[in-house]
């Protein structure tokens, strides 16, 4: 009966121990740190970037919200005792946490998949997705729909789940610990699988090699959702071994806040390379002026990073004011103005050209053809485009046949 679990505790068991208010701060701290990220995340998109939302963001902000269910449901439960020992407890204070438990696990299961969809969300803006990328979303959705049926057919009645305290009669249809670690064991293999969904796309880059192992180590960054997810199968071991059930179970609530948490800190940190970028640059300009100059001797030539889009559904033609800005004079005949197209946040499909124009002296001379521009480009940094266009000192006419 399940009212037994309550006599004849063990010998030496400190029954006034209590790990509530230290699982409570650490599901507190890292929530607030995951509240953070996503305000840097919105600030960025629409301070620094100064474009719309997308789905990604979207989701991430719901993903956020349901993650705030997640710590309230540890709170709850702490205060009905969840975190001592079972012998301390009784029958109203268990009922009370097995329905906050029943709520927690649909909370749970929405929360990380909305994570899953918004990071899934954010490679397709970027790189566009492969069939892998689908399966990852069905993997997801799989994952949901499995919760969805599974959870009201624990028991038979179901309010039998959380009277079982006070020895109503029913029936236990699924083992409860047992469910957990099996789904658990899925989210965790669908974590690692759309944490190696980006490293393919990233190597087809073409840009240096620590440039490609920068990338990668960013989206990387999510492998601690996988440690996480593994830390809270071990707890859900426990959990299956254990008869302290308010104990143990205590351990798998706290890790199922922390891992929503720690999931949208990495899937915000993607999105954060131009605030990144803009706090670098503020920085740069308060060195003294010696260590500029020092920086800017090293440094050979223009600094030019041409990267190439990998998805076809970004790549778009660019005329030349995109290039060479709204006119060509005099005074930026020997400058290139700054191109920059619509660019995601690991500036991986975007083409960016800065600096001195690499065909200034062929600029100087008053006519620059297709081939010439193209093969002193190359000579440069190889900039892989090409613009045809011919200047008239007299006129400062422009006749653009522009292609890329």
């Amino acid at each position: 009966m399940a009212f037994d679990y309550f006599a004849n505790p063990p010998p030496g068991l400190d029954l006034n121990e209590s790990r509530t208010a230290s699982n409570n701060a650490i599901g507190v701290v890292l929530f607030v740190l995951s509240l953070v990220f996503v305000g840097l995340r919105l600030y960025t998109r629409l301070h620094v970037k100064r474009e719309p939302l997308g789905l990604d963001d979207y989701l991430m902000f719901l993903g956020l919200a349901l993650n705030a269910g997640n710590l309230a449901c540890c709170i709850a439960g702490g205060f009905y005792g969840l975190g001592k020992h079972i012998w301390s407890l009784g029958p109203y204070e268990m009922r009370q946490i097995t329905i906050i438990t029943f709520a927690y696990v649909f909370i749970y299961a929405w929360s990380v998949c909305i994570i899953k969809f918004s990071i899934l969300a954010l490679y397709r803006r970027i790189f566009g997705l492969s069939y892998f990328g689908y399966f990852c979303i069905a993997l997801t959705t799989g994952y949901l729909i499995t919760n969805h049926i599974v959870l009201p057919l624990y028991t038979r009645p179901l309010h039998y789940y959380w009277n079982q305290w006070y020895g109503d009669k029913g029936v236990v249809q699924v083992d409860e610990a047992k469910f957990y670690l099996g789904v658990g064991i899925i989210n965790l293999f669908g974590d690692v699988c759309i944490l190696t969904i980006p490293i393919a796309s990233v190597l087809k880059l073409h840009m240096g090699r620590t440039q490609k192992v920068a990338v990668c180590l960013t989206f990387l960054l999510g492998s601690f959702v996988c440690f996480a997810s593994l830390y809270r199968i071990i707890t859900i071991t426990h959990l299956v071994q254990s008869k302290d059930i308010s104990w143990a179970k205590s351990d798998v609530f706290i890790w199922s806040s922390v891992e929503p948490s720690i999931g949208i800190i990495s899937g915000c940190l993607p999105t954060l390379r131009p605030l990144m970028m803009k706090v670098i640059n503020a920085l740069s300009t308060r060195l003294p002026s010696s260590f500029k100059s020092s920086q800017h001797s090293e440094s050979s030539g223009p600094s030019l990073n041409p990267l190439e889009t990998i998805s076809k559904k970004r790549t778009r033609k660019i005329n030349l004011k995109d290039t060479l800005g709204d006119t060509i004079n005099n005074d930026t005949r020997s400058q290139w103005g700054k191109s920059r197209l619509d660019e995601d946040e690991m500036c991986l499909t975007t083409t960016t050209v800065h600096g001195e124009c690499p065909g200034t002296a062929l600029c100087k001379e008053g006519s620059v053809t297709t081939s010439e521009l193209s093969q002193s480009m190359r000579r440069e940094r190889g900039i892989t485009m090409t613009k045809e266009f011919a200047w008239d000192e007299g006129t400062h006419d422009q006749s653009p046949d522009n292609k890329v």
